[in-house]
């Protein structure tokens, strides 16, 4: 893959991967490409993860790599990720043999539900909670690449209702913006 200056928005330095530092590289398009070292005696830095959410890329690359990759640590709690559970065993087999994964990310008050394909957001939902509420806020769900089904809504559905529980919330408001 070849990529232009003009594509580029922003480098960083996210940790360091057998003895290398690893990059994200995000692009103006909204795809966040991570590079480095994937062998320890490697000459060059190679693609590790690519994902249209920063924080599931990091999770790929600390699943992929386990305790080689050490990640920086934020500056602040501004810029630290969310944090990324995989909520796929809710799945439907089909998806899961489609290569469809779910992810809950949460970061404070925050929540997101992310259903995945290979580096790309299907379908996801925005929350807050509030007052002893999970407020769903926004749903986006991309009808070019995913096709709605009952199956696949209560598997998103139950990753909420989990994270409604570990947060101590007690009911869900829509609070759906414009």
């Amino acid at each position: 893959m070849d990529i232009l200056p003009g594509e580029i928005q922003e480098i960083k330095n996210v940790g360091s991967l057998f003895g290398g530092d690893v990059k994200m590289i995000y692009l103006k398009g909204g795809l966040h490409l991570f590079v480095g070292k994937k062998k320890k005696n490697a000459n060059k830095s190679e693609t590790l993860a690519a994902s249209s959410h920063a924080a599931i890329g990091m999770h790929q690359i600390e699943k992929d790599f386990g305790a080689d990759f050490e990640p920086a640590l934020a500056k602040s709690e501004h810029d630290a990720l969310p944090a990324v559970e995989n909520k796929s065993k809710y799945l439907p087999s089909e998806q899961l043999e489609k290569g469809v994964e779910l992810y809950v990310l949460s970061k404070k008050e925050k929540v997101e539900v992310v259903l995945y394909k290979h580096g790309l957001t299907l379908a996801k939902y925005e929350a807050k909670a509030s007052k002893g509420s999970l407020e769903l806020q926004k749903r986006e769900i991309n009808t070019k690449l995913i096709q709605a089904d009952k199956r696949t809504a209560e598997a998103m559905s139950r990753a909420i209702k989990d994270k409604m529980h570990e947060m101590g919330l007690n009911k869900v408001v829509e609070k759906w913006s414009k």
